[in-house]
């Protein structure tokens, strides 16, 4: 992202591609790219399509799953209600392995921050009786690949907004995107 950012450049002067967005707000992988390209190849005209994911690890999985997945079913002919990976109702939960590192990176207990982008925060999805529980992975920095291992879902923590609350409470209900099976 930024001066060290090579591939927009190349994509729009070498190849005369469009670039359809090179960053989006959200956390993390703000500095995703999409982007056209025209090709030829035997007198017929077709487009190539790229999708430039940031650099670090948890960025690159957070937005392969919102953006990737959902073109690679949309080009495959899937149905446009079913190229979104299914999302559930969670109650967010700190697991107890996590606490520490979760209430150091925050520094409020019992609450999560809210960013002005929206975040996808890395959880275990569990059954319980009282429905489904996504426990926290750990620390969220986007170079944190630790907070990948076992990931199921992404929840959803919406943006914060001008003069609008900065924190959601342990025990909220919010909704989550399964990008793997659900823990029972």
């Amino acid at each position: 992202m930024g001066a060290t950012d090579l591939l927009k450049p190349v994509i729009e002067r070498q190849f005369s591609g469009t670039i359809h967005f090179g960053r989006v707000t959200v956390k993390p992988g703000k500095p995703t790219t999409f982007a056209t390209i025209p090709y030829s190849v035997g007198g017929y005209e077709t487009t190539k399509y790229v999708f430039a994911l940031p650099g670090n690890p948890a960025s690159a999985l957070v937005t392969f799953h919102l953006f990737v997945i959902p073109a690679l079913r949309k080009l495959g002919g899937w149905p446009v209600e079913l190229c979104q990976l299914p999302r559930v109702a969670v109650t967010v939960r700190i697991s107890n392995s996590a606490v520490t590192l979760i209430l150091n990176c925050l520094q409020i207990q019992n609450v999560m921050k809210l960013d002005f982008r929206t975040e996808f925060h890395r959880v275990v999805i569990r059954t319980s009786k009282e429905g489904l529980k996504a426990y926290s992975t750990g620390g969220q920095r986007s170079s944190n690949v630790a907070s990948l291992s076992g990931a199921n879902g992404l929840v959803v923590l919406p943006n914060r907004k001008a003069n609008g609350p900065g924190t959601v409470e342990v025990g909220t209900l919010l909704e989550a995107v399964l990008i793997g099976e659900i823990q029972m």
